[in-house]
């Protein structure tokens, strides 16, 4: 009897160390992931087995640690949820590429770089935010990260990478501070979500097929419905005439109100960030590459049905 009873407490015991706390009560076993420690520093490398729950500390071996690796998540596609320390200061190009389960994330205020298609291809990423110590978002960021319905750049941006929310189909709300300088090509290219989109007059430079352009059997097209808005002598009124994309000056406190004009719905809007608004579609494949630029007082003319 004393056996069967120290055997059915064992068993207890047993079964309850595989319940863990709040969101890692869905991980069958113990986030694994790999580490160097150099310097008395750590760096996280990669993962072990199929982690669904990853909770990264502050300290390894008492050692902070500051940075995720280059590719150190890389295809993860069980990992639907992690959890970055304050500690850490850079995140590694294509660090967390096609983790195709991730859900959300939220960058730590202590980072200040990010890599390359750092969250490319998160096909299930609804939440995403960054700390307003970035100066730029780079190039393929959140590419194709197909349920990304909304997104706040920090005031701190400066430019928006190439391809940085191409495929990003479900796009509707997008909010980009006014210190933005840059848009790079194709940022917002097969946005199918996406109605207009205010550029504030702080951009200067709008890189080929940034704004308003999704795939079409020649290669791309303008939007039927997109309209771009902006002030009347700005980079984006140019980008609209040489694109042949209909433009809206809402300057200023008309902003919100042109807004609304081309959404049919109350949104609120931070003057003078960016809002982008958009509606429904599906996801096209497509895929433009060029090297162009537009910027303001450039003579340069694009042809819309121009073939790739």
């Amino acid at each position: 009897m004393k056996k069967f009873i120290s055997a059915l407490a064992a068993a207890a015991i047993a079964a309850a160390a595989l319940i863990p706390r709040g969101l890692a009560a869905e991980c069958a076993a113990e986030p694994q992931y790999e580490y160097t420690i150099i310097n008395n520093e750590a760096t996280i490398t990669g993962f072990k087995g199929e982690p669904v729950y990853i909770e990264i500390p502050e300290t390894i071996e008492g050692c902070r640690v500051v940075e995720l690796r280059d590719n150190a998540f890389y295809e993860c596609s069980t990992l639907r949820h992690i959890d970055l320390p304050d500690t850490l200061g850079k995140i590694g190009h294509h660090c967390f590429y096609a983790c195709s389960a991730l859900e959300e994330i939220s960058v730590p205020d202590s980072v200040t770089d990010i890599g390359m298609g750092c969250f490319c291809g998160c096909a299930e990423l609804s939440s995403a935010t960054v700390p307003d110590t970035l100066t730029a978002l780079p190039e393929s960021c959140f590419r194709s990260c197909t349920s990304l319905a909304a997104f706040t750049v920090p005031e701190s941006v400066q430019r928006i990478g190439a391809f940085c929310f191409s495929g990003c189909t479900s796009l509707k709300n997008v909010s980009l501070g006014s210190s933005v300088k840059g848009v790079g090509d194709c940022s917002f290219y097969m946005c199918t979500s996406l109605k207009g989109v205010y550029v504030p007059p702080s951009v200067s430079d709008i890189g080929i097929c940034a704004f308003g352009y999704v795939p079409s059997d020649d290669g791309a097209q303008v939007a039927e419905d997109f309209v771009l808005l902006g002030d009347g002598g700005s980079a984006a009124r140019a980008y609209a005439k040489e694109n042949h994309i209909t433009f809206t000056d809402a300057s200023d406190t008309v902003h919100a109100f042109a807004i609304q004009r081309i959404s049919g719905e109350r949104v609120p809007v931070s003057i003078p960030s960016v809002t982008l608004i958009g509606g429904g579609a599906l996801l096209a494949v497509g895929l433009i590459f060029v090297k162009r630029k537009y910027r303001i007082g450039s003579k340069a003319k694009i042809n819309k049905n121009r073939r790739k």
